[in-house]
Parts: C-alpha cells; sequence; structure tokens
C-alpha cells in the first residue's frame, strides 16, 4: 500500500507516523523527567536547609532555627543526632534527656542511603500520617559530629506538581513538533514545486491529449546550475528529440503507405493476436470494409458487403504461417458469373510479431481466358443463325436470279436486317470487352441529374410518343463515373422499358439519395412484365425473356448484361421487381464518390 502512494503522499504518512512515535515515546520520558526534577528539587531544598543548620553555634541554635523553618517548604522535618536519637520533630515537638526517641535507620532506606552517600531519597508509606510522602535524608557535620536532616512531602501534591509539568511539557513539545512539521512541508512544497510542474506540464501528453509533449517551463527563475533547471532542460531536449524521431517515422510511415496504396494488391498485417496494424484500400475493397472497421480491431466482419469466404481463408493463411514460420501461399476463386480469382502469399514478422498477406487480383489475367474463350463460344453461336439466313437467302438469288422484283426487295430486306443484327452483336461483345477491362483514369466526378436529362431527351427523340418523368429530391447529385458507359447504362434501360410497354410507353426517372448516402435511382413501365422464373437470368449474357419478340426488335441479349456490367464498375448494385402485365421497376444504387478518391 505504502509503495502504491505518491511521493507527497508518503511524505505525509512518513510525518504523521513519526509524530505519532515521537508523542507515544515523549510520554514516558516527560514522566519520568518530572520525577527527576522533583527529586532534584526536594534535595536541594533540603540542602539549602542543611546550609543554614552548619551555621549554628549549639544545639539550641539547631532547634531554634529549624523551628522557624518548619513550614517553610516541607511537611515535616526530623533532626537526628549521632547516637540516632531524633532530638527535633516538626509534628512532635522537642524531646529532652531520656525522653529522646531513637530512629532505626535500618527501616528507612533515605536513612541509610544518606549514612552512605551523605544524601538519600526514598518513596514510602508513613504510619504518623497514613499517606504515601517523598522523604529526603542528608547528613552534616556539627561540632566534627554526624547528623542528620530529614525532610518529607506529601506524595499526592508531588504528583500533582508532575502533572502538571508533563502536561505543560507536553503542549509546548507538541506545538514546536506541529510547528516544526509545518515548517518542514512548507519547505518540502516549495522544494518540490518544480517537479510538479514538469509532471503538469507532461501529463496531457501522457493521457494522450496532445499529440507532442510540451516545453517545460519553471515558474521560478532558477540558476544554471540548479538540478530542478537542468531536469527541465533535459526533458525539453529530451522531447525535442523524441518528437524529431517521430516525425521521421510518421514521414517514413507515410512513405510506406503510400507506396502500399499505390499497389494493386491488397496488404493486411497484423500482430500475434490477430488485430489489424493496417489494411490499404484494395484490401478493404476486396473484403468489403471500410478501414476504420476494422484497423485496430481483430481481423472479422460481418454484413452483407463482407466477402466471408475471402476474409476466412486470409485468417487461415495468416494463422498458418505463423505456426510454421514460414511463408503460405495458395489461390482462390469466389462467387458466380464473373467469377474472381486470387492469389495469397502470406509471410510471418520477425520475433513471432504477427504477419503480413498480400492479395494479388488475378481476375483480369483469368479473365481475358474465359473472355476469349466466351466470345468465340457466344459469337459462333449469336452469328450462326443470321449467317445461315444470309447465306440461304444468297443461294437463292444464285439459284433463282430471275426473282420478281418484290421477292427481290424482300429477301434483300432481310438479308440487310441480320447484317445489321451481326454488326449490332459485334459492337456490343466489343462495348463489353472495354467495360471489362475500364481503367481507373477513365472516371471523373459528374453531376448525375443533367446525366439522366440527357438520357431522356435521348430516348425521346427515338419514341416521341414516350411520356418519360424525371422525378427527384435532390438538384444535384455527385458521382465518380465514365459518363459515356453510365448513360449507355441508363438509355439501355430505358429503352427496354420502352420497346416492352404498348404504346405511348409510361415511364417514370425517380432520383433519391438513401440513409448511407449513396444515390438510388428507379426506372419504373407499365409494361409487360418480367415472368418470376426468368428474374433471375435476365443480366446473363445473350439471355432472352421473350426470344420471338427480342428477335423481332434484334435483340441479342446482351443489354441488360451490358448494364449490370456498367453499375458493378461503378461500385453500384441494380435490382429489379417486376409483375406480370403491371410492369418493372429497375433500381440502381450508386455510391456519391467513386472508390478511387475515397
Amino acid at each position: 500500500m505504502f509503495g502504491e502512494m505518491s511521493f507527497r503522499k508518503k511524505i505525509i504518512f512518513s510525518q504523521i507516523i513519526s509524530f505519532i512515535l515521537f508523542f507515544a515515546a515523549l510520554f514516558p520520558f516527560i514522566e519520568k523527567m518530572a520525577a527527576v526534577l522533583v527529586r532534584d528539587s526536594l534535595i536541594e531544598s533540603t540542602s539549602e536547609l542543611k546550609g543554614s543548620l552548619e551555621k549554628a553555634g549549639s544545639e539550641q541554635e539547631l532547634i531554634e532555627s529549624l523551628n522557624k523553618q518548619q513550614y517553610y517548604a516541607f511537611f515535616r522535618i526530623s533532626l537526628i543526632n549521632p547516637k540516632g536519637l531524633v532530638v527535633f520533630d516538626t509534628h512532635m515537638g522537642r524531646l529532652l534527656g531520656d525522653k529522646f526517641q531513637p530512629y532505626y535507620h535500618t527501616e528507612h532506606s533515605e536513612i541509610k542511603e544518606a549514612l552512605e552517600k551523605g544524601k538519600g531519597y526514598a518513596i514510602a508509606a508513613s504510619d504518623t500520617f497514613g499517606g504515601r510522602f517523598a522523604y529526603v535524608a542528608e547528613t552534616f557535620k556539627f561540632k566534627g559530629e554526624t547528623w542528620i536532616l530529614r525532610t518529607s512531602f506529601p506524595y499526592n501534591q508531588i504528583q500533582d506538581l508532575s502533572e502538571n509539568f508533563e502536561l505543560g511539557m507536553l503542549i509546548f513539545c507538541f506545538v514546536i513538533l506541529l510547528f516544526f512539521n509545518a515548517l518542514i512541508w512548507v519547505i518540502f512544497n516549495r522544494l518540490t514545486q518544480p517537479i510538479r510542474e514538469i509532471i503538469h506540464a507532461i501529463l496531457p501528453y501522457q493521457k494522450g491529449e496532445e499529440a507532442e509533449l510540451p516545453a517545460i517551463t519553471l515558474t521560478r527563475v532558477t540558476g544554471p546550475n540548479d538540478q530542478f533547471q537542468r531536469l527541465a532542460e533535459a526533458f525539453n531536449s529530451l522531447s525535442k528529440r523524441i518528437q524529431q524521431q517521430i516525425d521521421d517515422i510518421k514521414s517514413e510511415r507515410n512513405e510506406k503507405e503510400a507506396i502500399l496504396e499505390s499497389l494493386g494488391e491488397g496488404v493486411i498485417a497484423v500482430n500475434e493476436k490477430m488485430v489489424v496494424l493496417y489494411i490499404n484500400f484494395i484490401a478493404c475493397k476486396m473484403l468489403g470494409f471500410t478501414r476504420r472497421q476494422v484497423l485496430n480491431h481483430p481481423l472479422e466482419g460481418e454484413g452483407d458487403k463482407v466477402n466471408q469466404e475471402l476474409l476466412r481463408k486470409c485468417r487461415d493463411l495468416l494463422v498458418k504461417c505463423q505456426e510454421n514460420g514460414n511463408i503460405v501461399t495458395d489461390s482462390f476463386s469466389f462467387g458466380m458469373q464473373p467469377k474472381t480469382y486470387i492469389d495469397l502469399v502470406a509471410a510471418p514478422k520477425a520475433h513471432g510479431t504477427g504477419a503480413i498477406i498480400v492479395m494479388q487480383d488475378k481476375t483480369n489475367h483469368y479473365r481475358v481466358l474465359e473472355m476469349g474463350k466466351d466470345f468465340v463460344a457466344n459469337a459462333s453461336h449469336e452469328l450462326r443463325t443470321p449467317i445461315t439466313i444470309i447465306k440461304g437467302y444468297a443461294e437463292t438469288l444464285h439459284d433463282l436470279p430471275k426473282l420478281q422484283p418484290n421477292q427481290l426487295i424482300e429477301i434483300t430486306e432481310k438479308i440487310g436486317r441480320n447484317c445489321e443484327r451481326m454488326e449490332n452483336l459485334v459492337s456490343n461483345l466489343l462495348t463489353l470487352a472495354d467495360i471489362e477491362n475500364l481503367p481507373e483514369s477513365r472516371f471523373h466526378e459528374y453531376d448525375l441529374i443533367p446525366l439522366l436529362e440527357n438520357c431522356r431527351h435521348m430516348i425521346r427523340s427515338v419514341y416521341p410518343d414516350a411520356k418519360i418523368n424525371l422525378e427527384k429530391s435532390v438538384e444535384t447529385v455527385l458521382v465518380g463515373a465514365d459518363a459515356g458507359l453510365l448513360e449507355l447504362a441508363f438509355i439501355n434501360l430505358l429503352d427496354n422499358a420502352v420497346k416492352y410497354s404498348e404504346p405511348p410507353a409510361q415511364i417514370t426517372i425517380q432520383v433519391d439519395i438513401n440513409e448511407e448516402e449513396e444515390v438510388v435511382v428507379q426506372i419504373r413501365d407499365q409494361g409487360r412484365g418480367i415472368p418470376p422464373e426468368d428474374i433471375d437470368h435476365i443480366f446473363e449474357r445473350f439471355y432472352r425473356v421473350d426470344k420471338t419478340h427480342s428477335r423481332r426488335l434484334g435483340g441479342a441479349g446482351l443489354g441488360l448484361s451490358i448494364v449490370k456490367t456498367i453499375i458493378t464498375k461503378h461500385d453500384g448494385t441494380i435490382e429489379v421487381t417486376s409483375e406480370v402485365g403491371k410492369g418493372s421497376t429497375f433500381v440502381v444504387t450508386l455510391p456519391m464518390r467513386h472508390h478511387g478518391r475515397l
């Protein structure tokens, strides 16, 4: 307990303990000292009386002198001659001749001590007065013989005197000691003031209330050789050096973080307890985190946006590499079409202080290979029909060169329509390929409201009878986007809404901001609707709900696939709700800012 106290409390506690111990020792000392002083005072008074007796010329003068002094200081005075007879007693009168009474010194210790040492002192009970008395006996020479002077004083009076003396001494010592302790405390408080100022100056930094160690300035001007002044200067010098080192470390850390942020790989650093010490933007994007959600927290997460599969894989590799003490690698793919491919490399840090994992997105590499395969397969599938039709009509023209003009016009129109269909297909396939490899540099900040207005005017220029209303709860919505691609996505949605509605089409575009500060664009129509069994497939490539109607309109089943790819590239989502015969609603959600500038 004492070790946990502050220095000031230790001093106070020590003073209190010293004060108590001093008084505990003072009581018996004062009591003994009072007894000694009273004894010495009685002996001194007896000696003064003895001195007056030594001047007497005869025994009669001795007696007369004692008669004069009997009430001067003592309660009782006795005079004993060399033969041991009491020749005078203040309470028995003068005893003459054979009436002198012997005094048995062996029964009185003070007489015995006086005969041996010249002076004797004792405290004993008096048979004559029935109480305790203090007795003093002294020998003196009278006419060459040894006489004894014996005095007595009531012991209760001596006790009263002693108690009064003790009380006075205790009060005096208490006042002196209190004054002394107060003086020591004032001096100590004054001497330790610089220490308190130093502690007060650095305490905000210790509590984390200030980012830098403040300069320490003592209020009292001290000399250059003063230890406290030198301590304050040492603290200030140390503070500057520490701050310089902190600035260097921060600069180095910022430089490393800038390098890590500029990488195309996700990087996560954890300590031995799997607490995240660092995570760059790419890793946050891959895992579906925000940096503040996971930094300085265990590598865990919940929510719809968190990629639990990848998170679990990262944790397993980080734990494994720390257990083995070696680098661990693995490959991982997740999601439906399009799949995401990740290469993982986990390495332990030195001295068992944690581990680092690097996530390399190999999706583009695999996607290029798959795109080539898909392009060949899809293109060959979609081009087979128009090529077969064109080939058939070309053979007809070759075999029947003398066809009727109306037949010839019909055949050439069908050949031209199928050529246009092939051209649109190739154009859409090239658009998809372009979107899949969209670079970050093409994203800029745009106002979404004018962009939607432009899409509305473009659709109305093609379908003058269509009624398209734009409803908005805000006047300006800034998003990070490739304006051309985002326009293409909304134009495709509006174009489908018009095509699959009975004329005149009734379409509503509604723009709102949700609680997560995301822009929500709803495109509602009153068209044919989508059957429930087709809802989950409409965003797949080359999927068509009504193949006859789509073929008649020249669709190849790539429009909604292009829309979804564009929205996904903008870190957004697209959902659809529909009821057959009542219409459909496409809901596009986009972040207010593009991820590249978060």
